[in-house]
């Protein structure tokens, strides 16, 4: 049994009637000098055990060390796929999204939970005693719409996009941006006579470069010269875009509101202007930044391009770079106090941000959540990621979960999960009329 300290008084309870009824209790809380010798230990007692019941509640959550049992509970559990682990909810706190695949028991929904629980271990049967799996997962989902809708209404809430924001209208990711670009850059030495343009060669060249895209980059924007941000605005809107749900509910959320205040601001990694499109035929006021220098006006939505900004009409802006090639993310590094890296900063240390499409891969973005995770100290994560579920295997998906989710934590992020993107733009919606 795993259980925070503050949670000793139920913990007791439920052991006083287990042992009653006939079980043996193992103890899995508590610290010894080694780290190691305590894994071992609680790896012995797992694979002993006959369940592993584990007490959810704020405490258990805030609470690094049980937070780190837990976990190496369930990496045990998923690798043997046998499901002892039984959580038991004490109050309002979300589920562990790693264990939201188990039945459970809520204490604060009904009455005789531990009765419910030693039926259970008496005849193995879980179906007509637990609460529903799916039910947790609603609950998660639910208590962040709520959180992140207490932020809009104090207008600290900041919505961070990446590219999966716009690839549903249309625009390319970066891997077709980048053969849209090669396939020119070929076919403009096919014309020359110099080489064969075909597509299976244009793939051949990008599988070669795969593993240093940045330094493609870098090629194409010495090849293009002048035209290069031409030639990266021809191929980003080369398909014809339409109107797509995730970013008519980000449309949604921006809406100024009555009754409270509004979204703070956008930032965004994408190059196109969809969202500023959008936001255009809703009638909803805004400004685009994406230079040093550049201010929004009190009712307008500021919307930050901080890797460059390449508008799908209209001539391109003037003194506009892109961050596209190995040498601009090194002018990231290098320029700790650009303007795209101090409103990051700015946001992360003031907002509320939610991170939609995003893979987090980009160094400088991590480097800069790390900054600012650090001068929080020990405070809570303020922010949150939406990610989609890895895998349909059951036990590889929750291990998944744990391994994401520490990589987040450590960033200074919740992770909320969803089965299938197509579930974003409700969540967003409802985060709206929350």
């Amino acid at each position: 049994m795993s259980y925070a300290s503050e949670d000793r008084h139920y913990a007791a309870l439920l052991e006083n009637a287990l042992i009653k009824a006939g079980h043996k209790i193992i103890k899995a809380t508590g610290k010894v000098n080694s780290s190691k010798s305590f894994a071992q230990k609680l790896n012995r007692y797992i694979q002993s055990a006959d369940a592993l019941i584990v007490l959810i509640s704020w405490a258990t959550l805030k609470s690094k060390w049980i937070r780190h049992e837990v976990e190496s509970m369930a990496i045990q559990d998923f690798s043997t796929n046998e499901k002892k682990i039984i959580p038991i909810k004490l109050d309002s706190s979300p589920m562990p999204s790693y264990l939201t695949n188990y039945d459970y028991l809520d204490s604060t929904s009904s009455d005789g939970v531990i009765e419910k629980l030693i039926q259970s271990l008496s005849t193995g049967e879980k179906k007509d005693v637990f609460e529903s799996a799916s039910g947790a997962k609603e609950q998660n989902t639910l208590h962040y719409s709520k959180e992140l809708s207490k932020k809009l209404k104090t207008g600290r809430l900041t919505l961070v996009c990446g590219a999966g924001v716009s690839i549903g209208a249309g625009i390319p990711t970066w891997d077709d941006l980048l053969f849209r670009l090669l396939s020119s850059m070929i076919r403009n030495a096919s014309e020359a006579r110099s080489i064969p343009f075909d597509e299976a060669s244009v793939f051949d060249f990008q599988k070669d470069y795969a593993p240093s895209s940045l330094i493609l980059g870098k090629y194409l924007k010495n090849h293009f010269g002048d035209n290069f941000l031409q030639e990266v605005r021809n191929s980003l809107y080369l398909k014809k875009t339409e109107r797509c749900a995730l970013i008519d509910s980000i449309v949604d959320l921006s809406r100024p509101q009555r009754a409270s205040r509004s979204l703070d601001s956008i930032i965004t990694f994408n190059f196109d202007s969809l969202i500023e499109e959008n936001l255009k035929r809703e009638n909803v006021p805004y400004r685009t930044i994406y230079k040093e220098g550049m201010t929004h006006g009190p009712n307008e939505l500021p919307i930050y391009h901080v890797h460059g900004y390449l508008p799908k009409a209209g001539p391109l802006p003037k003194d506009i770079d892109i961050v596209f090639s190995e040498d601009s993310y090194h002018t990231q590094f290098i320029e700790p106090f650009s303007w795209s890296n101090l409103i990051q900063l700015i946001k992360l240390n003031e907002n509320t941000c939610l991170f939609i499409g995003l893979s987090f891969t980009d160094p400088n973005l991590r480097r800069l959540l790390d900054v600012a995770n650090r001068k929080k100290g020990s405070s809570s994560p303020a922010h949150y990621i939406i990610k989609k579920s890895l895998s349909s295997t059951e036990a590889l998906d929750g291990m998944a979960k744990i391994f994401e989710e520490q990589d987040a934590r450590n960033l200074g992020l919740k992770t909320i999960w969803v089965d299938e993107y197509s579930e974003i733009p409700t969540f967003l919606k409802n985060i709206a009329i929350s």
